[in-house]
């Protein structure tokens, strides 16, 4: 009897979790706050940041030094084929973006792979709310 070789995905990417080339969202240069998953929409999210949006995640109280950059990431969760059980990210949902200037104007954007940025006035505050809202998994 001989033993059958499982591929088990070593060194392959997850093409289904990338991100639309057209964001650039790499040249951002922004850094993982936390990450969230949303087991009844069977969904999970990295939330991103620029240095100062990461401070306030950490310290949770405003900062008047520097504009604040976050990334709401959202994907829908498939299970891991390398691991029984485990689930990772699937296909790309949205990316939700607040910017907060230090004049105290926050902005909010969604885009949901439809090929444009929009805004849903019916959720933007709940959402900015939300967003600015989340504190900083703790780091080594």
């Amino acid at each position: 009897m001989g033993c059958k070789q499982v591929n088990n995905h070593a060194g392959e990417l997850n093409d289904a979790a990338g991100l639309p080339q057209q964001l650039h969202f790499e040249q951002l240069g922004l850094k993982v706050i936390t990450s969230m998953i949303n087991k009844k929409a069977a969904t999970m999210s990295t939330l991103y940041g620029n240095v100062t949006a990461l401070n306030y995640a950490k310290a949770q109280k405003d900062s008047p030094v520097g504009d604040r950059v976050f990334a709401l990431v959202t994907w829908k969760q498939q299970n891991d084929e390398r691991w029984f059980g485990a689930k990772i990210p699937g296909q790309f949902q949205s990316i939700e973006m607040v910017t907060s200037k230090t004049n105290g104007h926050t902005l909010y954007k969604i885009y949901s792979g439809k090929g444009k940025w929009r805004n849903n006035a019916l959720t933007e505050n709940a959402r900015i709310k939300y967003i600015l809202a989340q504190t900083a998994a703790v780091m080594p």
